[in-house]
């Protein structure tokens, strides 16, 4: 279903991992171009500074196409007109990324980037112009859901599964919005719900050979949902949310209602995110907990004024501070494989299976015989089966 050539990926992938062997000195640069020819790669991928350059010019491009075209139709230009030229626009920028991944071999190199958000926009903006700006809330939000997880699947775009899994919570929070008092009491649990299926489903389909060129959009899911389980639970997010969007009247220093499950939720889960991470070798959930740290202090210090600012922001740097440090000294030893060098554990890896392409491919080519330097002539032995001639 990815728009790129899987063939192509893979072998990309294989570059890389020998590109980053032949970095740390695990193969010789004689390996690495018998990878790199044993492996071709066709897909265009210029540097970071080159695709920052080529996504902004494929924006101007694409606006500046736009806005000519209203000028045209400035005239005979209306509302619903507007939102078919929308339409238009939205369904050509698709259709050139589209040619430029198929025909161009364009890989992450800004164009499609930029033109699948511009379709995107282009496309949610139509819908929001033909629907005059008052349809529901969940209609827009489940027109974006749609586009990005088509976007997701078609180009492996990090952002796009980001705008997914929000668009998802958006989703479920404006249909509870509606049904009353008792879809609103249950946003919070519906959101730590949906953002744990999230998790475990990225989790599991990250491990799984077929969606291996998703495995970036999987990684970037897991941590956002990892943050939105917790701010789906953190007291301050609740209260507050529960305030400006529903009205909640509260005096100051009245607490909400159920508040001591939200309280054992803001403080509970960094410390469980970063003890899961260390049991399971999980580098995300030990970084999203370390993060979450400094939101329960200030959590804490926004409803519990216990010191100044300053001295509760220090003391939130120490403690975080303290947390890594105590990681490194408990995982300085290697602990079920577990280390706190886990990088050089990974190119470990990678050079074992970078060593054993380049042995692969040697052996592939295995040379023809030579012919025998001695010539004895055709004559035989007796016994052991032989015919017993000389």
């Amino acid at each position: 279903m990815i728009a790129y050539n899987s063939k192509s990926l893979d072998n990309r992938d294989i570059q890389e991992q020998a590109e980053d062997a032949r970095e740390r000195a695990f193969i010789t640069p004689e390996e690495l171009e018998a990878v790199r020819t044993a492996y071709p790669v066709d897909l265009y991928t210029p540097n970071p500074y080159m695709r920052i350059g080529i996504f902004i010019l494929t924006t101007i491009i694409m606006q500046f196409s736009f806005g000519l075209f209203c000028l045209i139709m400035v005239s005979a230009m209306s509302e619903k007109a507007f939102s078919v030229l929308c339409f238009f626009f939205g369904a050509g920028s698709y259709a050139i990324a589209e040619f430029m991944v198929k025909d161009k071999k364009h890989y992450k190199s800004g164009a499609d980037a930029a033109l699948i958000w511009i379709a995107g926009g282009f496309i949610l903006g139509g819908v929001i112009l033909a629907a005059n700006a008052e349809g529901n809330p969940w209609g827009y939000c489940l027109v974006t859901l749609i586009l990005s997880t088509l976007f997701v699947l078609r180009f492996a775009d990090v952002g796009m599964s980001i705008v997914a899994h929000l668009s998802l919570l958006a989703l479920l929070f404006s249909i509870l919005e509606s049904l009353g008092t008792s879809g609103k009491i249950v946003v919070p649990f519906t959101v730590m719900l949906v953002s744990l299926g999230v998790y475990l489903a990225s989790l599991k389909l990250s491990k799984v050979h077929t969606y291996r060129h998703y495995k970036s959009c999987l990684l970037v899911l897991q941590g956002v949902s990892l943050l939105t389980l917790y701010m789906g639970g953190n007291y301050f997010v609740v209260r507050e949310l529960s305030i400006e969007m529903f009205n909640l009247d509260l005096q100051e220093g009245q607490d909400i209602a159920g508040g001591w499950i939200f309280w054992i939720l803001t403080i509970v889960l960094p410390l469980l995110y970063i003890c899961l991470g260390i049991r399971r070798k999980d580098r995300i959930l030990i970084g999203v907990g370390l993060l979450l740290i400094a939101a329960m202090v200030y959590t804490i210090r926004f409803y519990h004024s216990v010191a100044p600012l300053e001295v509760a922001m220090t003391i939130g740097g120490l403690l975080m501070i303290g947390v890594a440090y105590g990681l490194m000294r408990y995982l300085k030893v290697p602990r079920n494989g577990f280390t706190a060098d886990s990088a050089n554990e990974r190119n470990m890896m990678e050079a074992v299976q970078i060593e054993s392409l380049i042995i692969a491919q040697t052996m592939s080519h295995t040379p023809s015989p030579q012919p025998d330097q001695y010539n004895y002539g055709g004559g035989t032995g007796g016994g052991g089966g032989a015919s017993g001639e000389y």
